[in-house]
């Protein structure tokens, strides 16, 4: 059969309707299928990229805990020397001695600070090859005295009266603040005063004789940055810190000195600081998102960036981590475009197939039963019905409840058109059409004196439930159509799931649809073909 003699049928044949259901069957189960494949590619590469993300902030996260876990053990250590009184500044060399060792052993502390709420200060940090202590007496405003120690020899370097104070600066407040609940504070990143590159500091107090005491220790973010710079994230990936307002902290390079001598915002200089800047400006437009991964682009490159606060309860500083598009988000990619060529060949494929199947069946498919109505060409159908005659999927009855030969309503009209429906439940489905005569001719509903269409339905659904059953109301359509000026009422039935006993008043009888007419199976005959089809 060619395309152009299937397509020749009116529409509603079957043979061209069975093409249309399968080809759209084709179309749907082709685009179901490309749409889930584009969600589940979506989604994996958004699952790869926030999964290398964190695993990359989480390499990131325990370089810190490894360098700061140590900084609050230190304090703890320091906090209870001076609840102890082993950090007396009466005797300078002595502490001095005491606290070197502090310093040499955590290469990640740059400095060391004991101070109270009278303003007086000791600071000892690395000089070198030296260690410089830095006083601040009770009373001084300001007036510090500088110390190099070197083998164990104290000389004054220089006294100045720069206005310092230590109970203004930040780690100092952030320690009072938290001196009730006993934790250590870790301060905003800031410009060391003494150094003048950024840092960030972590300090502990505690109250002594009515007065206030905190111990605090540097952290250089040059080391900080160091570390995580050679961390082996992914290749050509990068961890970095940043504050909130945007400001990038990166590592300095070797070969040159950073702006103001300090490594604050110099990120310009560098390959990695250009890509943590695009970075930081692609999080605050997304609206500095923390949960998810965000897709960003930095020297024309495609890149996956993960952004968390640096403290958990703190969202000044945040931690960073850049990594390339992987080979597999760039593989799914590259694929998208292949299946989206071979959606198209299957579904032309489906296309033919579905043409080569409705062409080999197309003869038996004219000898398939009609079992439902067109509701869109309904008289076409109804007509067609008509002329091929009773038989065994369809019936016809005058009427629905009136005897034409008495003038009156009779009950034995209404059973034999429940017989019909029974039957075709109990087989294999058909229509009984209402208002029709065995030999074809259109009598329409005028004769069962319904005063509206509403009526004739509720008689139909009554008579259907007392005995059929309302269960069996699923496999059974009733419509009514206008036909030739005429009503035709149309009673769709489906096989049932369940055998159908039709309930009259001398007991149940179970019917069969036998060629045109209907059968009733005695028990033992109702048994044994109950037997071979439930």
């Amino acid at each position: 059969m060619s395309l152009s003699a299937l397509f020749s049928y009116s529409p509603g044949g079957v043979r061209l309707r069975l093409f249309r259901d399968l080809v759209l069957v084709v179309l749907f189960a082709v685009g179901t299928l490309v749409l889930a494949l584009y969600l589940v590619m979506v989604e994996v590469r958004q699952e790869l990229a926030w999964g290398q993300i964190s695993q990359a902030t989480a390499q990131v996260r325990e370089e810190l805990r490894r360098l700061l876990e140590p900084t609050e053990q230190q304090l703890a250590i320091l906090r209870d020397w001076g609840r102890a009184g082993d950090l007396n500044r009466d005797d300078i060399e002595a502490l001095t001695r005491r606290l070197i060792p502090t310093l040499t052993h955590h290469s990640q502390l740059s400095g060391l600070i004991i101070a109270d709420d009278s303003g007086s200060e000791y600071f000892l940090m690395r000089d070198e090859d030296r260690w410089l202590v830095r006083e601040r007496a009770p009373g001084d405003k300001g007036r510090l005295r500088w110390h190099h120690w070197e083998s164990g020899e104290d000389e004054l370097v220089w006294q100045d009266n720069g206005g310092y104070d230590p109970r203004r600066r930040s780690w100092f407040l952030d320690a009072v603040q938290a001196i009730d609940a006993g934790k250590t504070s870790w301060s905003r990143p800031y410009v060391f005063f003494t150094r003048k590159v950024p840092g960030i500091t972590a300090s502990l107090a505690w109250r002594e004789a009515g007065s206030v005491r905190v111990v605090a220790l540097d952290l250089d973010l040059s080391t900080i940055l160091g570390t995580i710079e050679n961390l082996p994230l992914v290749e050509n990936g990068t961890g970095f810190l940043f504050r909130a307002d945007g400001g990038v902290y990166v590592p300095p390079r070797a070969d040159t000195e950073p702006a103001g001598g300090s490594h604050f915002f110099s990120a310009g200089n560098t390959q990695g600081g250009m890509l943590a800047i695009d970075a930081v400006d692609a999080w605050k437009n997304a609206g500095r998102p923390e949960d998810r991964a965000l897709r960003f682009t930095s020297g024309e490159q495609a890149w996956w960036g993960g952004f968390s606060p640096l403290y958990l309860d703190d969202e000044a500083a945040w931690l960073g981590v850049a990594l390339p598009l992987d080979d597999l988000v760039t593989l799914l990619q590259r694929r998208w475009q292949l299946v989206l060529a071979m959606a198209l060949v299957v579904s032309a494929s489906g296309v033919l197939l579905a043409m080569l199947v409705v062409r080999k069946y197309s003869r038996r498919l004219k000898e398939l039963p009609r079992l439902s109505i067109d509701k869109r060409n309904y008289r076409e159908d109804i007509l067609s019905l008509i002329h091929s005659g009773e038989s065994l999927h369809l019936e016809f009855k005058s009427t629905m409840r009136m005897n034409l030969r008495s003038g009156k309503a009779g009950r034995e009209i209404e059973l034999a058109w429940l017989k019909g429906v029974a039957a075709f439940m109990n087989t294999d489905g058909g229509i009984l059409l209402i208002g029709v005569e065995d030999d074809g001719n259109i009598l329409g509903l005028d004769a069962d004196n319904f005063e509206n269409d509403d009526k004739c339905r509720l008689h139909f659904k009554n008579l259907f439930n007392q005995h059929l059953g309302p269960e069996f109301s699923k496999y059974v359509h009733f419509e009514i159509f206008d036909l030739e000026y005429k009503q035709v009422a149309a009673i769709e039935c489906e096989r049932a799931g369940d055998p159908a006993f039709l309930t009259h008043r001398q007991g149940e009888s179970f019917y069969i649809r036998s060629g045109p007419s209907n059968m009733e199976l005695t028990i033992s005959q109702a048994i044994s073909y109950l037997r071979r089809r439930f």
